[in-house]
């Protein structure tokens, strides 16, 4: 083989020659080749202790880069593996003959070429294996093949070869691909990728040594210019779809190109449906299905019509293989859009191939997709999108993301062998010190661990951030007998975190026995002091609501029950009444809603403080440390503020003699349930989210009477307190839930989970018997702030305008005055069973999306009154209402009812607005801070004669409201 110092001049003087002439008889390396080459080069000749990550555009060279590494990196015996058939054969065709590296004069024509084995099978020995393997330069395998074989065989064979390339890299993270890669810990692997992200969050692992700008891709021709043609149909989007992208192909056709087109879609059953339609619309264009469950021949048959041009359109699921390389695709109907990042990237990838001056501009054809997608695409949906800037943006983001964190994860000079730094997912936990020091010495961790007792001998340590961390191997009698040959093995992790501007040292172990004071002074020094006592507390403020679950409590006088942990529905004896003066509340742990977010924190007097959430990596627990910082040493908190506004849970076994005025699914319900899950009763469905939960009976004693409100049933049921909990029984039949593998009884979700139950005076029941009540007097609602209006016209006993749109209406009268206040972007008639609002509006600017639900009501009287009655249903409907200020959930269930309106009852209920609006805001909300706005309107309520009652009551809707959505509340009312 050629010398490769020689190869590499060889392939520079390509690469000049190429780029200094305009004849085009040559090819030559790309300059993405060219860096990866130096740059892997490079990493190798720094004695690396991970592998070399090399990013790539799709369509700028990664097997040609893989080829000059192979000759200029003086290795013995390469492995390459790859996700795909037609991969391995494309790269088996490239190595066999050195790729570009012979056009370009980088090898002697007399350099031999690579023996290159490909494995498809499994083998039958180990020495089969070894006598394969001894007999190649290069074998190229998938996972799947290399897997057939036995842990020993495959172990035999790699353990012949010198250096391992991963294709397509972004696999790594499934079992299989890492249990290959973990063979070469001690030899060199470069894994290439276009996407170095995966939708899971997980990583590749690996250092980025190289990576090629997607924009400089664009700029140097490598990437053909990309179209987006955006289609909205919520009636027939597929054929939407394949009429905009049958007309970009004739069009492309006529100007010359000679472009194929591919039909996206996922299931075999959606592509059936698909080519029906696309034989309907495009005879001429022989429309071909291509799919894994078909016949190999009958699939083969389908690739070859469109190689050969005798078909021009293909209905494939999800792609035609990985790797699989036609230039002429450039139309793309995605019927069916890919949810992540990576695979979109792929995907599109295909595309954007620039190899002919035959080809144009590639174009994609999409119905906006109900955005169940990776966040990081919400901007390739957006209106009017530049998809070549969007994605060249989006691949730069989540690049430079990857890049961050393999950068951070660089920073540590030194990383052990034994635990990956991709593995380690601490828990938002910390310990906080105060610290003297000019500088800290992890040094100081030796004093207190010595050497046999840590599973990585090697501190880890990131001088620029300032993290280290390292893990202890801990041995300890077992508790169980007298044995001096068996221990009890505990692993602890510990992370640290010295922030210098705040001069805070933070302690984060899976050891929670300690506070690490010795820990501390070892790294600090000996001024290093805890923050303890109540300042932990700190933590817990702005927080609305707080509700505790779990508190531990220090008896200061009863030897006999000297401490006492409360945790669930033990929680409200931690509060006791009688002895609080002998109480010391040693932990803390608490839910509340902060800026209208429910959020969970703990804290304990030692020091420890703590969330319900473990971090994803090392640098988002130091990112949590500085909000935690930030808060502990705030000295405007004051303590018995934060104290004071806890909330004291009560349990219950009888019903407390308030007025019920509103009952709904609790939070988990809305947030953990599919949105295909049914309810049926009497042989009828619906949709869970499309049913109401309606109370039936305002009483103040007896069982709680509501009602499961379909659009074609209501079923009556009753809720009982006893000292039991809570007990549901159907009045009539039962209704049952029908999960996506599972029928069962509407009791037992409701015994299982509870319902939230919303009483006057603030009050409200949940999880099965448990009574939260602030303890605190809300002022009554400024009379000032009850909004008139005048109802001329309005017959205030009609309350919905109904599908004519009745202008006598309260309903529709409102709607005038909603549309007259500014320019929505959106404004829904969304009355009915399972509404969010009698009327949601929405606009838009620059900062935000405001949300305005409107709740209506007719009056039972038919003139305005102080009948308190008249309120109960509004306010409870107010309560029920900061479900929605999560935007995104409240647009998808307005499309998914605006579908169902035109499908079941042929109308809409946009007032304001079209289905483009609507689909755009639905993208929009994913990114969109929202701030959401009540308004309750009831024209039989008399601002003049307004009771103290209904004030209170309004009150205590508007603090609610507040507290819990951050949304403010209007009141519509009559003279």
């Amino acid at each position: 083989m050629a010398d490769p110092a020689e190869v590499l001049e060889g392939i520079a003087d390509g690469f000049r020659f190429v780029e200094g002439t305009t004849d085009g008889t040559r090819a030559g390396l790309r300059r993405p080749q060219i860096g990866a080459v130096h740059a892997v080069l490079g990493y190798w000749a720094s004695a690396p202790q991970q592998p070399a990550t090399v990013v790539m555009p799709t369509g700028t060279g990664k097997t040609d880069t893989m080829i000059a590494l192979l000759a200029t990196g003086q290795v013995q015996r390469l492995l390459v593996v790859v996700p795909s058939d037609a991969l391995r054969t494309q790269l088996t065709r490239k190595f066999q003959t050195w790729g570009i590296l012979p056009a370009v004069g980088a090898l002697p024509e007399t350099a031999p070429f690579p023996v290159v084995g490909t494995i498809r099978h499994a083998f039958a020995s180990t020495d089969e294996a070894v006598a394969f393997t001894e007999r190649c330069n290069v074998i190229i395998t998938t996972v799947a093949a290399l897997c057939r074989s036995d842990e020993t065989i495959q172990r035999a064979l790699v353990d012949e070869c010198s250096h391992l390339f991963v294709d397509e890299a972004h696999h790594i993270a499934a079992a299989s691909w890492d249990r290959i890669r973990q063979h070469f810990d001690d030899r060199y692997v470069v894994q290439f990728t276009a996407t170095p992200f995966r939708a899971d969050g997980r990583h590749l692992g690996g250092r980025m040594v190289f990576t090629f700008p997607l924009r400089e891709a664009q700029r140097l021709g490598y990437f053909s210019r990309i179209d987006y043609l955006p289609v909205t149909d919520f009636t027939d989007p597929d054929r939407a779809i394949a009429r905009t992208a049958i007309e970009r192909l004739r069009a492309d056709i006529a100007a010359g190109h000679n472009h194929l087109m591919m039909a996206r879609v996922n299931t075999i059953k959606r592509a059936e449906e698909v080519l029906a339609i696309y034989q309907e619309l495009a005879t001429d264009f022989a429309p071909v299905m291509v799919h894994s469950g078909m016949p190999t021949t009958l699939r083969r048959a389908g690739k070859q019509a469109i190689e050969q041009r005798t078909s021009r359109i293909v209905i494939c699921v999800d792609m035609l293989g990985e790797g699989y390389d036609l230039p002429a695709l450039k139309v793309a109907a995605i019927h069916d859009a890919h949810k992540s990042l990576p695979i979109t990237l792929q995907f599109l990838g295909r595309f954007t191939r620039a190899e002919s001056d035959r080809l144009g501009d590639a174009c994609v054809v999409v119905n906006r997709p109900d955005p169940e997608y990776d966040e990081t695409l919400r901007d390739l949906y957006a209106d009017d999108a530049d998809w070549n800037q969007v994605i060249r943006e989006l691949a730069q983001n989540a690049t430079g993301a990857e890049q961050r964190i393999s950068d951070f994860e660089a920073g540590f000079q030194f990383l052990p062998d034994e635990v990956p730094i991709r593995a380690l997912a601490p828990k938002m936990s910390t310990v906080v010190y105060r610290t003297q020091c000019a500088d800290w010495s992890t040094l100081g961790v030796h004093e207190i661990f010595p050497e046999h007792a840590l599973l990585t001998p090697t501190v880890a340590v990131n001088r620029q951030h300032n993290v280290a961390w390292f893990v202890t191997e801990e041995r300890t009698p077992v508790k169980w007998g007298n044995l001096h040959a068996v221990d009890e093995i505990a692993y602890n992790l510990y992370a640290l975190y010295w922030d210098a501007s705040r001069g805070l040292l933070y302690i984060n172990s899976s050891n929670t026995d300690s506070v690490h004071r010795p820990l501390a002074e070892a790294v600090a020094g000996d001024t290093a002091t805890i923050i303890s006592g109540e300042q932990v507390y700190r933590i817990m403020a702005s927080i609305h609501r707080p509700v505790p679950t779990n508190i531990g409590l220090l008896d200061v006088r009863s030897r006999a029950r000297r401490f006492s942990m409360h945790v669930g529905a033990d929680v409200a004896e931690g509060f006791p009444t009688a002895e609080a003066q002998t109480k010391a509340k040693t932990n803390i742990f608490a839910y509340g809603y902060e800026d209208g977010s429910r959020v969970g924190f703990g804290g304990s007097l030692k020091g420890r403080v703590w969330s319900n959430r473990a971090a994803r990596s090392l640098s988002e627990w130091r990112d949590w440390c500085d909000a935690v910082g930030e808060k502990l040493t705030d000295d405007t908190i004051a303590v018995d503020d934060v104290m004071r506004g806890f909330i004291r849970p009560v349990i219950i076994n009888e019903r407390p003699p308030l007025t019920l005025i509103g009952v709904d699914w609790p939070h988990a319900i809305y947030f953990n349930t599919s949105d295909e899950t049914l309810l049926r009763f009497n042989g009828q469905t619906a949709r869970l989210f499309d049913t109401e939960l309606r109370v039936a009976s305002h009483k103040l004693h007896g069982p709680i009477e509501f009602e499961i409100v379909a659009p074609a049933w209501t079923a009556p049921y009753t809720a009982a307190f006893t000292d039991k909990g809570i007990v549901y029984k159907p009045a009539q039949q039962q209704v049952y839930v029908q999960a996506p593998r599972s029928e069962y009884p509407l009791t037992d979700l409701l015994e299982r989970e509870g319902l939230t139950m919303y009483f006057e005076d603030d009050t409200t029941v949940e999880q099965g018997g448990i009574l939260l009540r602030p303890d605190r007097t809300i002022e009554p609602f400024p009379r000032s702030k009850l909004t008139t209006v005048a109802w001329t016209g309005i017959d205030i006993k009609k309350e919905s305008q109904g599908r004519h749109r009745d202008p006598t209406s309260i309903q529709h009268h409102v709607i005038q005055r909603i549309i007259a206040e500014r320019d929505w972007d959106i404004v829904i008639d969304d009355d009915g069973s399972g509404e969010a609002a009698d009327i949601v509006a929405i606009a838009t600017d620059p900062l935000q999306m405001t949300i305005r639900l409107v709740h209506c009501k007719y009056s039972s009287e038919p003139t305005p009154g102080a009948r308190v009655a008249d309120l109960y249903e509004l306010c409870g409907q107010a309560h029920k209402s900061n479900i929605w200020k999560h935007a995104p959930r409240l647009l998808d269930h307005l499309i998914r009812r605006e579908r169902d309106r035109r499908a079941n009852h042929g109308h809409t209920g946009i007032e304001v607005g079209d289905d483009a609006t609507l689909r755009s805001l639905q993208h929009r909300a994913r990114v969109t801070r929202a701030r959401l706005e009540v308004t309750i309107v009831q024209p039989g309520l008399s601002a003049a004669r307004a009771s103290a009652a209904q004030l209170q009551l309004l009150a205590c809707a508007e603090t609610y409201l507040y507290e819990t959505a951050n949304a403010p509340l209007e009141v519509l009312c009559n003279s």
